[in-house]
């Protein structure tokens, strides 16, 4: 099973998938990950398990959970 978290970067803007990558990234924190545009900092709003057939081969993972 892959962790996976849904990201927002507006508040009102589309939710996209990351990699949990071990991070301990919940619900609410506020997270650094790496984008198509550079690294970027975004709120946590999702938290799925997805099966590894699932999972997209290009999620890209969460740096780390932001201080």
């Amino acid at each position: 099973m892959t962790e996976t978290v849904g990201v927002r970067f507006k508040d009102t803007g589309k939710i996209y998938l990351f990699d949990k990558n071990g991070s301990g990234a919940k619900i609410g924190d506020h997270v650094i990950v790496e984008t198509i545009r550079g690294i970027e900092y975004g709120t946590v709003v999702t938290e799925k398990e997805m099966a590894e057939e699932e999972a997209s081969k290009d999620l890209k993972p969460v740096i780390r959970v932001a201080t």
